[in-house]
């Protein structure tokens, strides 16, 4: 191979190489000169301007404005929670909040309340009476328990018929028997056989005959069942009257208080508690006893039905 042939050649590869490395510093070249374009410029004491490498550098914000901002909200579907994610609710602070609304200031107690539960609920307020007293006749049958100081517990019945003028003012007059023994006496007076308090129940009974004054001070009412409200009288009672017995002496007086329960309009129950004083002689002394009476009954109204 002749020298001439050889040098072109050569010449020819040499270029081929360098064309690649001098696109890249062309290209090299333009990417710097648009940074320094964009970059801003600060001016000097001598007039010339200085480039701000911070400010050359773009930032995520600044080189992306389509992207959120880094402190901005982050979208659950971004994160894989999908729509079909259940949400857990807040639970609300109140029963008022849970209702949609929350009282500004203590309400009355007449006005719509709310229960531990959430659920509103109206107070009925004062009822009126459903049952009225005045003007009616009572006619009472009762029975129970005599407790006696002196003598001997024993069971007692008995009725009575009572008038109500007023509401709450009224009388009666009632009828009761009950026997009345006392067991010890017979070790007293074995020898002498002055028994004051023979054997058997219908030689030991003793009738009283007693008339009271009523008065109905307060009204009450009772829940019975679901709504069903009962109304109801608390009575104070007091008079006199006769005990016909063999020991009893002088007059006897009571002392008592009585609630009456209103089922219906002609229909009453009642419940007695009673203190009864006389004076009494067993066992050759003399002294004032307290019997204790207590009685249950019912009572029939007369005229039936009165509002």
């Amino acid at each position: 191979m002749s020298p001439r042939a050889t040098v072109p050649g050569f010449v020819a590869c040499w270029l081929v190489a360098a064309a690649p490395t001098s696109a890249a510093a062309h290209a090299h070249r333009d990417d710097a000169s648009r940074d320094c374009e964009a970059a801003p410029t600060e001016p000097t004491a001598a007039g010339d301007t200085v480039t701000d490498p911070a400010a050359s550098t773009p930032t995520s914000d600044a080189g992306a404005p389509d992207e959120a901002p880094s402190d901005a909200p982050v979208d659950p579907v971004e994160l894989g929670a999908g729509p079909d994610t259940p949400q857990v609710e807040t639970p609300p602070d109140s029963a008022a909040a849970a209702l949609g609304r929350t009282p500004r200031r203590v309400k009355c107690l007449d006005e719509s309340l709310i229960d531990e539960f959430g659920r509103a609920s109206v107070r009925k307020g004062v009822q009126p009476r459903d049952f009225r007293k005045a003007k009616r006749v009572v006619l009472s049958l009762f029975g129970g328990v005599r407790g006696g100081d002196l003598t001997d517990t024993q069971w007692q019945a008995g009725g009575s018929i009572g008038f109500w003028p007023f509401e709450a003012f009224g009388f009666d007059a009632e009828f009761r028997l009950t026997p009345m023994t006392l067991r010890i006496e017979r070790a007293a007076t074995s020898f002498t056989q002055e028994n004051r308090f023979p054997d058997g129940v219908r030689r030991n009974l003793s009738y009283s005959a007693i008339g009271h004054l009523l008065f109905s001070p307060i009204h009450t009412k009772l829940r019975a069942r679901g709504d069903r409200i009962v109304h109801g009288d608390f009575v104070l009672q007091g008079g006199a009257g006769a005990i016909l017995h063999d020991t009893v002496q002088a007059a006897a007086f009571d002392v008592g208080m009585s609630l009456y329960l209103f089922p219906t309009s002609f229909l009453s129950v009642r419940f007695d508690l009673t203190d009864r004083i006389y004076a009494q002689e067993a066992i050759g002394s003399r002294r004032i006893t307290n019997d204790l009476v207590f009685s249950a009954g019912v009572g029939f109204w007369i005229p039936p039905r009165r509002r």
